[in-house]
């Protein structure tokens, strides 16, 4: 069977944005999990006071991706629907504030939500109410 031509513009354009983000791939999945790995493993070492592995943790952060680098003092000057977005996703993930042991969690948070934010100037978050 034929496609209805708005039909396979649509699947040829969805096909060819794919394609383009295959090629491209940002891995933003993996980055985001391997900063959360990161995070886990930071309060859990924080937890036991194990200086040598918070430190590790912290060094193993994505601190040379430079799209992150780039949204983080746009995410700082943000406000309003975008920034409530990001740190509702960011909640989601992290349901903890940073604890009072060192700076070094809350700049970690700064830099998921950074993270985040850029995702979602590339492509915008939509949350389900359900």
């Amino acid at each position: 069977p034929r496609l209805k031509p708005q039909l396979f513009s649509l699947a040829h354009k969805t096909h060819c944005s794919t394609l383009i983000m295959a090629a491209t791939n940002p891995q933003a999945v993996q980055k985001l999990v391997a900063d959360l790995k990161m995070m886990a493993a930071y309060e859990t070492a924080a937890d036991w006071r194990e200086t040598k592995a918070m430190d590790g943790a912290f060094a193993a952060m994505s601190w040379d991706d430079a799209s992150v680098k780039a949204a983080l003092p746009e995410y700082l000057a943000s406000s309003g629907a975008d920034r409530a977005k990001v740190d509702y996703a960011f909640n989601a993930l992290i349901p903890r504030p940073p604890q009072d042991i060192d700076g070094r969690q809350a700049v970690m948070h700064t830099w998921l939500k950074a993270r985040l934010f850029s995702y979602n100037k590339a492509f915008p978050f939509q949350f389900s109410p359900y």
